[in-house]
C-alpha cells in the first residue's frame, strides 16, 4: 500500500492513547519502586529520554518559537497537537487505509513492549537493557504517528518537523535495538527474541527511506 501524505490518519488514535498509556504506566512503576538500586539504574534509563526530547524541544523552539510548547504537556508541540482534533468522532478521523509503516512499527513495538514489561516486573529480569526496551518500544510507532500528522498539515515547517519526528523514531527504535541485541548477547532465552532484533533492522531501514523524503530542521 503506497505511502499517502495526503491522508495523515493512517494510524488509529485509539492504539495511539494506548500507546502513551503504556510509556505513562512505566513510569508510575518506577516511581513506585522501593529498590534504591534498581530505582537507579531506571533513573538513568529515564533520563537519556529526558534529554532527547528536551532536544527535541529546543529544535522546534528555534524554528517555531518559545510559545509553541504546550505549558501544561512537556514534550508536545502545539503544533504536532493541532493533528489530533477534539471532539471529532474516531470514526471521522480514520482513514479506510493505514500507512503501513506505522502499522507494522505498532506490531513490533506492541509485542516487544508486552514481553519486556512482563519480563521485568512481573518475571524479575531487572537489568538495565530490559528497562530500556520497555521505555523505548512504544515510542517508535508514536514518533511515527506524528510524523503522518505532520505531513498532513501543510504549512511551511511541516515537513522538517515531520523528518524529525521520524529521527526520534530512528533514535527510540536505536535503543531497543541495542538492548535487545545485549539481552541476547547475555544469553537470553526466547524464541522471538532473533525476530524483534531482525524486526527492528527492517523496521530501521524503511523508517531512513521515509525520512530522506523531508528536509532536517
Amino acid at each position: 500500500m503506497p505511502h499517502d501524505p495526503a491522508n495523515p490518519w493512517l494510524f488509529r488514535r485509539d492504539e495511539l492513547d494506548m500507546l502513551e498509556d503504556e510509556i505513562d504506566g512505566v513510569f508510575d512503576l518506577h516511581e513506585q519502586s522501593r529498590d534504591p538500586v534498581n530505582r537507579t539504574m531506571e533513573e538513568t534509563v529515564i533520563g537519556e529520554q529526558t534529554k532527547t526530547e528536551d532536544s527535541y524541544e529546543r529544535r522546534l523552539s528555534d524554528v517555531l518559537g518559545p510559545d509553541a510548547l504546550l505549558e501544561d504537556e512537556p514534550h508536545v508541540c502545539e503544533h504536532c497537537k493541532d493533528g489530533f482534533p477534539e471532539g471529532v468522532a474516531l470514526k471521522d478521523l480514520l482513514s479506510k487505509k493505514r500507512d503501513p509503516l506505522y502499522v507494522r512499527s505498532y506490531l513490533w513495538a506492541t509485542k516487544v513492549f508486552v514481553w519486556a514489561r512482563e519480563s521485568y516486573w512481573k518475571q524479575g529480569m531487572r537489568n538495565r537493557d530490559m528497562f530500556r526496551v520497555n521505555v523505548n518500544a512504544c515510542l517508535v510507532p508514536v514518533k511515527i504517528a506524528f510524523a503522518l500528522a505532520e505531513e498532513g498539515h501543510g504549512d511551511a515547517h511541516a515537513p522538517s518537523i515531520a523528518g524529525l519526528e521520524y529521527d526520534l523514531a530512528l533514535v527510540y527504535l536505536a535503543r531497543t535495538r541495542e538492548s535487545l541485541g545485549a539481552l541476547r548477547t547475555m544469553g537470553l532465552a526466547y524464541a522471538d527474541l532473533v525476530w524483534m532484533i531482525e524486526e527492528a533492522d527492517a523496521l530501521a531501514a524503511e523508517i531512513k527511506d521515509r525520512r530522506s523524503r523531508f528536509p532536517s530542521l
